[in-house]
């Protein structure tokens, strides 16, 4: 037995509660090193008590496999007098020991008796994750509101551009506005979304209101705050979901802030809410490097960083938050930036919010693709970048093989608890990253695939807008193009797809945001992989094929197709980037 391979750790994600007296463990070793796997469960014990260790055993059983690791799982129903655990462990070759906190021991009689086991935190202080009560049941559409829909000429900026012009730049404005959305709010029920996520819509610079100026104001080309009243009154009459991004890292150098600094200098009331160096505060530009004596963000002088320790800029975010929570009603914020963003700031927002509103979701997004667990400690959820980035480079790319894939996704289920996958934003693409028909060489049956995976999946699927029309664009800003409704230019194929795979998600919301995932068969020489989802009352099994080959399936009797593609009927067989989705 390779005992430097065990490993398990209490409240952590290897021990979490699922409900307040459900408790998930997970028990890690070796892989293919143990035939069992065994949690020992009692009370506390005094140390000068000689009376045997009354317990109950109850069997994991081995879940995940990882490339060099096995997993053993269970959920551990837990009675009055559960208060502590150990494993007791069993090798290939009859070897038996205990783990504890501190030892690894024979599995013997007198070992048993004293026990430094894994503590049960008491009944009162238990604690369940927090997630929101809407999240399972919410599917998010991520909207560029200049891009989406003109629904108030009257607001249009002398430069704006017409709808289907092809040359455009970041500074461009096409007219979409707040008004837009709201005329599409049947639209965009019709296609199964219940949940919008818009991008800037303060007083701010260029086309996309990035950086902001004034988080009080909203652009004058979006609309006005009682548009933008009515608009989330008319979504949550709809039992619609609103969400809106902030960045809190930086401001413009034209907002109030920065522009009284450069005014005022050290006499400035605002000198100390930004990082400067000298007076009066500059940059320099060369072909070869900039140089500046304050700090800015994302390689822009124009983007001075804020000093988020500073009081003063804490109080006035929290501020600004809950006036939109307040008086506009928002269900959520996407912090936009989150890696810049200090810790201690975030923990305070989170807390103020969620004394407005306890259902309310704070979500971090960054551009770079991570596991990074401190999202959680403290925000409610974030953008899941990583496991786009794992399937594509599985799918498009065709860097990993199956089982290469399988094990890297196998370890990023078992590198969060249940309910942080509960609350995580899945997306294949985003505003900031390429098209995924772009990224897929405009191949709709790969799109079609890959999505599908996605929906199946723990967490919130999250589609881009112009998605469900097969739009294009490699980075941005070519990837944030004008939205068509015109019948005649629509992808239908793609649009009923996304229609039907959304309603699919919202019918079975609670089984693939809370059900457990098992992997089926998987080939590398062809392939193809399965894996089944199911809860204590259903099951959904999924075949994939992303080889080039045709695969056979077997649908069987008591079966119900509930989607799929690139299937032959007469022979029961995939073709490349087929797929089946049934109830069985």
């Amino acid at each position: 037995m390779d005992k430097a391979a065990l490993l398990h750790r209490a409240t952590s994600e290897m021990a979490f509660y699922k409900k307040k007296d459900l408790l998930h463990l997970r028990f890690r070793a070796k892989r293919n090193d143990l035939v069992d796997v065994t949690v020992l469960i009692g009370p506390l014990r005094h140390a000068s008590d000689n009376t045997p260790w009354p317990h109950q055993e109850i069997m994991l059983e081995r879940s995940f496999v990882t490339k060099f690791h096995d997993y053993w799982t269970m959920d551990l129903k837990l009675g009055d007098n559960a208060a502590q655990y150990i494993f007791k462990v069993t090798d290939l070759h009859g070897e038996v020991i205990f783990y504890d906190t501190q030892r690894i021991l024979p599995a013997s009689e007198n070992n048993i008796n004293y026990p430094h086991g894994f503590l049960i935190p008491t009944r009162n202080k238990r604690y369940v994750q927090y997630v929101p009560s809407w999240a399972n049941k919410t599917i998010w559409y991520q909207i560029q509101v200049d891009r989406f829909f003109d629904g108030d000429k009257y607001l249009n900026l002398p430069d704006t551009k017409e709808w289907n012009e092809k040359e455009f730049n970041e500074q461009s404005t096409f007219g979409g506005d707040l008004q837009g959305i709201l005329g599409k709010l049947d639209y965009l029920q019709g296609i199964g979304t219940n949940g919008l996520v818009l991008s800037s819509i303060f007083e701010g610079q260029g086309a996309f209101k990035n950086p902001v100026n004034d988080y009080y104001s909203l652009a004058h080309n979006f609309g006005n705050k009682d548009t933008f009243k009515y608009l989330v009154d008319n979504m949550h009459q709809r039992g619609m979901r609103i969400m809106l991004e902030m960045n809190f890292a930086f401001l413009s150098d034209v907002s109030r802030q920065w522009r009284d600094v450069l005014e005022n200098g050290e006499e400035s009331q605002y000198k100390d809410w930004f990082m400067i160096k000298g007076f009066p505060p500059r940059y320099t530009d060369t072909t070869q490097t900039l140089h500046a004596n304050y700090k800015f963000s994302l390689n822009n002088p124009h983007f001075p960083t804020l000093n988020l320790k500073n009081k003063e800029v804490q109080n006035y975010f929290l501020d600004v938050v809950k006036y939109w929570v307040k008086h506009f009603k928002i269900d959520a914020i996407k912090l936009e930036n989150f890696a810049e963003l200090e810790k201690e700031f975030v923990q305070l927002l989170q807390k103020e919010v969620h004394q407005l509103n306890p259902d309310f979701y704070l979500v971090g997004q960054d551009s770079k693709v991570s596991l990074e667990k401190e999202t959680y400690e403290v925000a409610d959820g974030k953008f899941n970048h990583a496991l786009r980035e794992l399937l594509l480079q599985f799918t498009q790319d065709q860097e990993i093989k199956v089982n290469e894939f399988k094990q890297q996704f196998s370890q990023q289920l078992l590198y969060y608890t249940d309910q942080q996958w509960m609350t995580m934003l899945n997306s294949m693409d985003d505003l900031d990253s390429p098209r995924i028909l772009t990224r897929c060489r405009q191949d709709k049956a790969l799109v079609r695939a890959v999505i599908a995976f996605m929906y199946l999946q723990k967490g919130m699927p999250l589609l881009t807008y112009g998605t469900e029309i097969g739009m294009l664009g490699h980075e941005v800003p070519e990837n944030r193009g004008t939205m068509f409704f015109d019948e005649d230019v629509e992808d239908e194929k793609m649009m009923r797809f996304i229609r039907v795979l959304n309603n699919f998600r919202l019918q079975n919301a609670k089984l693939l945001s809370e059900g457990s995932f098992n992997w089926g068969q998987v080939s590398d020489t062809y392939s193809y992989l399965s894996f089944i989802r199911k809860d204590d009352k259903r099951k959904v099994f999924a075949l994939f094929n992303f080889g080039y080959a045709s695969i056979k399936f077997v649908l069987p009797n008591h079966a119900k197709l509930i989607i799929g593609q690139n299937i032959k009927d007469e022979t029961s067989e995939l073709t490349q980037y087929g797929f089946v989705i049934m109830e069985a």
